[in-house]
């Protein structure tokens, strides 16, 4: 009889498809991805069923046992680490049921309550910026909880408010957590203290205790208990491994104070380590240049983040240019390589989001591949920008790592390698899913190590 397999699932809940990764005790991996399931109505508003999104974590359990029993014969599940998108979450009751839908964090509801509240008390927004050290938007858990609350889902006493992945973990039959990388995009959190902010609680109507106990990355919040996921599975050590990009830095090993990590997927985010913790003016002076700063994954660490449409503006110029093809792409990509200084009068701007244009500007002699070196410039030039706001703030980092789809392009890899100081690449795939087997592997053998020290020795 063959001895199975001990292994570590990484789930990451995603906005465009949700991955899962098997990880080995020899490091050997099997990857699985499928669509996140969102609907959006006809009035553009995008939501999802709250065990929905348990089906995904479920189904992707499943298929993730299933390639590694393919490749390595019969397996053990000790450990799944769930992490995934911020700002979206569920509202539940006082007996755990979910009371509401979970929004996407791109949709503008509360954008209208956020407004009230500016007109009703002037000095509020920057004094939630300076203590959340986000930017006064809809996109915070705070905008979502204040239209809930206007829309007759009217949180009581008792109500809990989990991020994604804290709800994906409480409902595979672990403990609601707060984790404090996912807490920090809730505006609900004072980072000065860590703890929930009582005046944004009072102005949404917010009970005390909305937010569980805090739970750390990679600490266990309890185990897989749920009917109809793999049996291999069942008894695995839970534990929220938190918000997708820094734990996406974990996957990578960007892990040491004043380390960057960029993650080059539909967006282009940066992800700023910087020891210790800022104080009310430099948050707000983060907030400015426009960033935001909370907690990292890792202890004693605060995360500055920031990003731009680079992705989506890069697959639009694609598609305009025809070269949406493997080959075609690939073509494109060598021709760029060869492109030194763009023909006058040829730029191309724009975010690249669905209501933003892309806006292409030509003269004679430009190539595809000079319109394509353009946009890979434009981009990187974007987040050069960022980075340069926020040395002014924090100094330069020392390291940096850069990961994703893009990444794949030589040329994306020029461009971001001229306007990036540091830069290295990352041959991690899918660096979310691998940080967040990772924190599961802490979650079982951490005991008296530090995050830190584990996941060097591990990457």
């Amino acid at each position: 009889m063959k001895v199975s397999t001990d292994v570590v699932l990484g789930i990451d809940i995603g906005t465009t498809s949700s991955k899962a990764v098997a990880r080995s005790t020899a490091r050997d991996t099997r990857y699985v991805e499928q669509p996140t399931p969102w609907h959006t109505s006809s009035c553009g508003q995008t939501e999802i069923d709250p065990y929905r999104l348990v089906d995904v974590a479920v189904d992707l359990i499943g298929r993730a046992v299933r390639a590694a029993e393919s490749a390595w014969g019969p397996v053990r599940v000790r450990g799944i680490g769930v992490a995934g998108l911020g700002e979206s979450g569920v509202l539940l009751d006082a007996a755990g049921r979910p009371a509401a839908p979970v929004i996407a964090w791109f949709d503008h509801r509360g954008g209208h309550e956020l407004e009230q509240i500016g007109r009703e008390a002037p000095g509020f927004a920057a004094t939630f910026e300076r203590t959340t050290g986000l930017r006064w938007s809809s996109q915070a858990s705070l905008a979502k909880l204040l239209w809930l609350r206007a829309s007759g889902y009217r949180p009581g006493p008792a109500s809990t408010w989990l991020s994604v992945p804290e709800w994906i973990v409480f409902a595979l039959g672990g403990d609601p957590v707060r984790e404090p990388s996912l807490a920090s995009r809730t505006g609900l959190i004072d980072q000065g203290t860590g703890e929930a902010w009582p005046d944004a609680l009072a102005v949404a109507g917010l009970p005390a205790r909305i937010l569980p106990g805090e739970r750390p990355a990679g600490a266990p919040a309890g185990y897989l208990r749920r009917d109809g996921v793999a049996s291999s599975a069942a008894g695995a050590v839970l534990t929220v491994a938190g918000h997708d990009h820094p734990v996406a830095a974990i996957g990578v090993g960007a892990v040491e104070a004043d380390e960057l990590f960029n993650s080059s997927g539909t967006a282009d985010v940066l992800a700023r380590s910087i020891p210790g913790t800022l104080d009310e003016t430099q948050r707000q002076c983060v907030v400015s240049a426009g960033w935001s700063i909370g907690r990292h994954v890792l202890p004693d660490t605060s995360l500055l983040l920031a990003g731009v449409s680079g992705g989506l503006l890069l697959r639009r110029v694609l598609a305009a240019l025809g070269a949406e093809s493997g080959q075609a792409r690939a073509e494109l990509d060598h021709a760029s390589l060869s492109v030194g200084d763009l023909p006058a009068g040829l730029s191309v701007t724009g975010d690249g989001r669905t209501q933003d244009d892309v806006v292409i500007r030509i003269q004679d002699a430009a190539s595809p591949a000079a319109v394509w070196t353009a946009a890979v410039r434009y981009t990187a030039g974007q987040t050069r920008l960022l980075l340069d706001d926020i040395e002014k703030i924090v100094g330069p980092h020392r390291r940096a790592v850069a990961a994703g789809g893009w990444t794949q392009m030589a040329s994306v890899r020029v461009a971001k390698a001229a306007a990036i100081d540091a830069m290295s690449f990352s041959p991690v795939v899918q660096p979310g899913v691998t940080g967040a087997a990772l924190l599961a592997a802490f979650a079982l053998d951490g005991e008296g190590l530090s995050l830190a020290d584990f996941i060097q020795g591990m990457t």
